[in-house]
C-alpha cells in the first residue's frame, strides 16, 4: 500500500508540473510582470510541498485535527487547480476554431477564463456553504412479509459523518440533527464511519448527537474508519483504548452500537430486528464482520442489516433471507453528476451498488452516499445525503 501511495504521489506531481507548464506557454504573454510569474508557478510548488508532507506525516501525527486541515489543504488545491485544468483543456480544444476562422483572440480567452471562474464559484460552494446543504431523500420499500403493525415503520439512515474533516466551529451536525428530527423518524440507523481514526474526534459532537430522538431508538455499526486501523499506533494499548473510547463516545451520544449483534423491535403484537454487523469490506478493507454470528437467532422474522460496505450485500449477505440491508462506504466518490433521473459516478466502477436502492432476487439494499466528507473537503455533484426510509406492507 505504501508503494502505491507513493506511485500516485509521484504521479499527481508529475501531472501537476505539466499541466503548470501547458497553461504557462498558453499565457505567457501576459504573465510577463515577475510576480505574475511567481504566483502562478507557486501552485505547483506549494502542492507537491503539501503532497510530499502528506504522505510522510499523515498515519504518525497524533490529535483529530489533523484530518480538518487535509481538507481544507485539499480543497484549496481543487479549488485553485481545477479552473485551472479547465482553463488548459477549454484553450486547447477552441484554438482551432479561433485559428482557422481567424477570431479574436481576446474573446476566446475571455470565454474561457470566464468558464474557468464559474467553475472555481461552484467549487468554493461545494468546499464551504454546500457541506451542509442536506438532501432529504425519501424511498419507500414495499416488502411482502413485514409485519403489518410496522406497515410505514420509518428509518432514518445516516452515514459516513466523518467527524474529524469539520472544524469545531462548524454548525453542520446542528443543522443535521434539525432536518433529521424534523422528519419524526421510527429508528436512526448510522451505517458507520462516525470518525476518520481517532475516538475524540466525537466529542465536540455527543452533546449535539445526543439530540437526535427516535422512539424505537438509535442504533449504529462501525464503519473501516472506525476501528482507527488508518493510523501507526505506538502500541497496541494505545488502538484498544482508542476502541474503548469510541464505543463509549457512541453511547454517550445516545446510540446503540451493533457489533455483530443485533436487537428486537416491537411494535403491538409484532417484532421485527435490527442486526447490525462490524465492517466486512474487500482486501484491502478490513474483514471483522461475522454474518452468522450478526442474524443469529432472527429466523422467521424481519429483519434489517446494517453493513457499512456494500460489497458484502454480493459476497455473502445476498445468500441469505435477508429483505433489507443499509451500507454506505462509497461516499459516491463525493463526485458525479446528476441530471433528473440520470445519475452517474466514478464509483459506479468499483461497487455496483453505490448510490441508492438496489433489489435482487426481492431482496433489497440501500446505499446511501453519505452525509460527510473525507479527503477533499466537500462533494462535487452529489450532495450530503439523508435517508428517510419507509417500510411498507405490500399487503396493505
Amino acid at each position: 500500500m505504501r508503494h502505491l501511495g507513493l506511485f500516485f504521489l509521484l504521479i499527481t506531481i508529475i501531472s501537476l508540473f505539466v499541466t503548470n507548464g501547458l497553461l504557462y506557454f498558453q499565457m505567457r504573454k501576459y504573465l510577463r510582470k515577475k510576480w505574475l510569474r511567481w504566483t502562478f508557478w507557486s501552485i505547483p510548488i506549494i502542492s507537491t510541498f503539501g503532497l510530499i508532507v502528506y504522505q510522510l506525516v499523515v498515519r504518525t501525527v497524533e490529535g483529530p485535527a489533523l484530518y480538518y486541515w487535509i481538507c481544507v489543504g485539499t480543497s484549496a488545491f481543487v479549488i485553485i487547480f481545477t479552473p485551472l485544468l479547465l482553463l488548459l483543456i477549454s484553450n486547447a480544444l477552441t484554438w482551432p476554431v479561433y485559428h482557422f476562422l481567424k477570431r479574436d483572440k481576446a474573446k476566446r480567452l475571455k470565454g474561457t477564463l470566464t468558464l474557468s471562474a464559474l467553475c472555481f464559484l461552484y467549487l468554493w460552494y461545494a468546499m464551504t456553504l454546500g457541506t451542509s446543504a442536506y438532501k432529504v431523500q425519501q424511498t419507500d420499500i414495499a416488502f411482502q412479509n413485514l409485519p403489518r403493525a410496522f406497515d410505514d415503520f420509518k428509518i432514518v439512515q445516516i452515514s459516513d459523518l466523518h467527524l474529524g474533516s469539520l472544524s469545531p466551529q462548524s454548525g453542520n451536525i446542528a443543522k443535521l440533527v434539525g432536518e433529521i428530527n424534523a422528519l419524526q423518524p421510527d429508528a436512526i440507523l448510522f451505517t458507520g464511519d462516525m470518525i476518520n481514526s481517532f475516538a475524540a474526534e466525537l466529542l465536540p459532537w455527543i452533546a449535539e448527537l445526543r439530540k437526535l430522538y427516535a422512539p424505537y431508538g438509535k442504533f449504529a455499526v462501525r464503519g473501516n474508519h472506525d476501528y482507527g486501523d488508518y493510523h501507526r499506533w505506538k502500541t497496541p494499548e494505545d488502538r484498544n483504548r482508542n476502541l474503548a473510547n469510541f464505543k463509549q463516545n457512541m453511547q454517550d451520544a445516545g446510540f446503540t452500537l451493533l457489533d455483530n449483534a443485533n436487537v428486537p423491535l416491537v411494535k403491538g403484537n409484532d417484532t421485527i430486528y435490527i442486526a447490525g454487523e462490524e465492517n466486512w469490506g474487500k482486501p484491502p478493507f478490513q474483514q471483522y464482520g461475522n454474518l452468522e454470528e450478526t442474524i443469529a437467532g432472527t429466523e422467521n422474522h424481519f429483519l434489517v442489516l446494517m453493513s457499512h460496505d456494500p460489497s458484502h450485500w454480493r459476497a455473502e449477505i445476498l445468500a441469505h433471507n435477508i429483505p433489507l440491508t443499509l451500507s454506505g462506504h462509497t461516499h459516491a466518490m463525493q463526485v458525479g453528476i446528476i441530471i433528473g433521473s440520470y445519475k452517474w459516478s466514478p464509483a459506479r466502477y468499483l461497487y455496483p451498488e453505490y448510490e441508492g436502492l438496489y433489489e435482487r432476487d426481492g431482496k433489497y439494499i440501500f446505499v446511501s452516499s453519505g452525509a460527510g466528507f473525507l479527503g477533499i473537503g466537500g462533494r462535487i455533484g452529489f450532495r450530503p445525503h439523508i435517508e428517510d426510509i419507509h417500510l411498507k406492507s405490500s399487503l396493505r
